[in-house]
């Protein structure tokens, strides 16, 4: 912080300076001595400078100040931080997801933008950088570690060590971190490559690596913490977390649409809240109509105390621990940096609540001290998107090549005893099922979409045979799974995590062949009795729309209430419970392009 800075923010902390904003008539919720105290809060330059406790600051007159906030009694929270997130999973780009969060009192996100790197490679990753820059929310930008997921994965797009290090010399002081490290096998075997990725972070802003290690347990689980992994979101049992926290690790009790883990983890902290400092919350996906209507890490809040999670600790969680496991709190750091509490010397990221069980928006945000939503309605500005926005924006679209395909590759047998996909619902984990007949499944496949099947067919991949079966097993998997429960119709998707290839589940092959088919340019598209339904078209990388975050929360609850009447019941989510299937870093059986895969053994079961 440069000198003038500083006498600024001590003048004003001193009152020998007019500041900009004066909050007062707070209950200021202090997130370092987990109490609630009356008081008062002085914001000069978007940072916090002076913190007034009543009654024992009562003696202290109130600062002159440009503007005052009087809170009517109300609480006054630090803004929430949401500690790993993808925002291309909500289906909105950056700019749109910024009116999302804001309103639902995210005041910073760390972003890992694999998903659209997976697609259009470190293009998708400069539009996410530049899209962001036009709204209030402040979005750390981390590296995409594992592009793609696994060495061999069918994806759009390779980003190497040496491309990361290229890209971060032309973006200097932009990237965070290193997104989380999915590739924990190639940590455990020490491959020289998965390796120098790890290398990279200690040129990013933080130095810090994101974690993913679903399960990993003893010499690999310490060969990967070795590394300086600093976290893990992907832990669905008590025991894994303490696992990992004991070998320190921060622990991510993850809240999202597709996964619901934080009820499950909360005992790590109602065993013990001193734990709690080491626990932070995430979203890692989050659908827009659940965003708008529910909430993100207020939402989180709110899981946590109906789990048993004293209020105050809750909102440390969401606040000052995420704040601590990425550097936030303290240190060498320009002043609007530091965040996660209400005191002096922090940006002024901020929240005026109601009360503290979050089963409304807040009733004001504030990001770096000015107004940005007020009663779940986004009030800031979002500037007009710039000519090199666009000129990125063009690169994403027309991003879906699909191979020719005849309705004859959809139809296939079941093999009794043969090894079919288990859906967890609510989780991001499946299991291994092996049934006796095909009563009850349902197929699935997965169609590479960024080029290999057209050229392979190109090549004369299907000789004199219907188009597209000489693509099976290598450009086109097939498999069946169990407790989708979709009837009488077919889902396809344009997002399958993280290679995101055309996913297709049904229980007929001609509504499978109609939903790839009418797919177009990305997005989910629902056909029932040989007719569509329903859909969301996403052509931005067949991620994200480009339409406003409203927008796409109707149209996600016109598909989501297409595949209820279809038979697809809660806890299984029609659109989130299959984007998963293919990720074949999460254990077990995973669909790809080759087959049905098990992520445990790394081997292919069909």
């Amino acid at each position: 912080m440069a000198a003038e800075e500083l006498k600024r923010m001590v003048d004003a902390a001193e009152g020998r300076e007019v500041v900009d904003v004066l909050f007062k008539n707070a209950q200021i919720v202090d997130v370092y001595g987990l109490r609630v105290i009356p008081g008062r809060v002085a914001v000069k330059d978007g940072v916090i400078v002076g913190v007034l406790f009543d009654p024992r600051d009562a003696g202290v007159p109130d600062p002159a100040a440009a503007q005052v906030v009087d809170c009517g009694g109300r609480y006054l929270s630090p803004g929430f931080i949401d500690g790993h997130l993808h925002i291309e999973s909500s289906n909105v780009r950056p700019s749109e997801y910024a009116r999302m969060a804001l309103a639902r009192g995210t005041t910073t996100a760390i972003a890992d933008s694999h998903e659209i790197a997976n697609v259009a490679g470190l293009d998708g990753l400069s539009f996410m950088m530049e899209d962001a820059r036009r709204a209030p929310l402040d979005i750390k930008f981390m590296m995409p570690s594992c592009v793609p997921a696994l060495p061999d994965e069918q994806a759009g797009a390779s980003i190497s060590a040496a491309d990361m290090r290229a890209f971060m010399a032309e973006h200097p002081g932009e990237i965070f971190g290193l997104g989380e490290m999915m590739n924990y096998p190639g940590v455990e075997a020490a491959d020289a490559e998965t390796l120098a990725r790890i290398e990279v972070a200690l040129g990013t802003v933080s130095g810090l690596v994101d974690g993913h290690a679903p399960l990993v347990t003893d010499n690999d689980l310490n060969a990967y913490a070795a590394t300086g992994v600093i976290a893990d979101h992907e832990c669905t049992n008590p025991d894994e977390a303490l696992d990992k926290l004991s070998r320190g690790m921060f622990i991510m009790l993850r809240e999202g649409t597709c996964s619901h883990d934080l009820a499950t983890l909360a005992s790590v902290v109602t065993d013990d809240p001193r734990r709690a400092r080491r626990c932070c919350f995430a979203t890692d996906d989050r659908a827009p109509s659940d965003a708008l209507a529910v909430g993100m890490i207020d939402n989180a809040c709110r899981v946590a105390q109906e789990s048993g999670i004293d209020a105050l600790t809750a909102i440390a969680m969401g606040t000052l621990s995420t704040a601590e496991c990425f550097g936030f709190d303290h240190g060498h750091m320009p002043a609007r940096e530091r965040r996660g509490a209400i005191a002096p010397g922090k940006r002024a990221d901020m929240l005026i609540l109601d009360d503290l069980a979050f089963e409304n928006p807040p009733h004001e945000v504030y990001a770096a001290g000015a107004l940005v939503a007020k009663d779940g309605v986004f009030v800031g500005e979002v500037a007009p998107a710039t000519e090199h926005v666009n000129e990125l924006e063009a690169l994403l679209r027309g991003s879906v090549r699909l191979p020719e395909l005849s309705p004859e590759v959809f139809d296939y047998p079941f093999t009794p005893g043969s090894a079919a996909i288990n859906v967890i619902p609510g989780f991001a984990i499946t299991g291994t099922a092996h049934p006796d007949s095909d009563e009850g499944l349902r197929r699935i496949m997965l169609i590479e979409r960024h080029g290999r099947g057209v050229a392979a067919q190109e090549e004369g991949a299907d000789g004199d045979g219907p188009a597209g079966m000489g693509l099976v097993g290598k450009h086109i998997g097939r498999g069946w799974l169990r407790g989708f429960t979709i009837v009488g119709g077919a889902i396809a998707s344009t997002i399958g995590h993280d290679s995101h290839n055309v996913c297709v589940v049904g229980d007929n092959p001609r509504d499978m062949y109609e939903a790839v088919a009418n797919v177009g340019q990305g997005g989910f598209v629902l056909v029932r009795d040989g007719a569509v339904v329903a859909r969301l078209d996403l052509p931005l990388g067949g991620l994200m729309s480009d339409k406003s975050a409203a927008d796409v929360a109707r149209e996600h609850d016109a598909f989501m209430a297409a595949g209820r009447a279809a038979g697809i019941e809660p806890p299984l989510d029609p659109l989130m419970g299959m984007v998963f299937l293919p990720l074949p870093v999460i254990p077990e059986l995973r669909i790809r392009p080759e087959g049905v895969f098990d992520v445990t053994t790394f081997t292919y079961v069909s």
